[in-house]
């Protein structure tokens, strides 16, 4: 686990996949607000992070990791009480209905499927980090639970 850039919004991103981590990171750089990332490469770093670590503000979570998946994460971070306010974000290639169904009904906040170029990753990155989590409806409505691509 690594951070970079300095404090403002904190994101834990959990991934095994190097390239989508540099590129998230690259994205975020590119910012004007700023942005300390956190990083987790499989399911099993990620759950130890969150037990020993100061809270993110947020985590992105790939569904498709080594050790523990992000749909086995998504149900141990909702099945802990003190992660309820916590917004997790899952960013991932899958755009399966029976993924984003088992996502939503596990308590997901935002489902997002990767962006397929480098300004449609810094345009979601900048929606998501305006969105005030404190005042957005949980569980989202349905229909504004799959973030549209940018």
């Amino acid at each position: 686990m690594s951070t970079s850039n300095t404090r403002g919004a904190h994101i834990l991103f959990s991934d095994d996949d190097t390239d989508d981590a540099l590129l998230f990171t690259q994205a975020a750089d590119l910012l004007s607000t700023p942005v300390l990332l956190s990083f987790a490469e499989d399911g099993e770093q990620l759950m130890r992070y969150l037990s020993k670590e100061l809270l993110p503000d947020m985590i992105f979570l790939d569904l498709n990791m080594p050790v523990k998946n992000g749909i086995e994460c998504l149900g141990s971070i909702r099945s802990d009480k003190r992660f309820d306010a916590l917004p997790i974000i899952i960013y991932t290639t899958s755009d399966s209905p029976n993924d984003i169904n088992a996502c939503y009904t596990l308590g997901a906040n935002l489902y997002i499927v990767k962006p397929n170029s480098f300004e449609s990753i810094i345009k979601t990155l900048r929606k998501v980090l305006t969105i005030d989590w404190e005042t957005q409806p949980f569980p989202a409505p349905k229909e504004k639970f799959v973030l549209p691509a940018y």
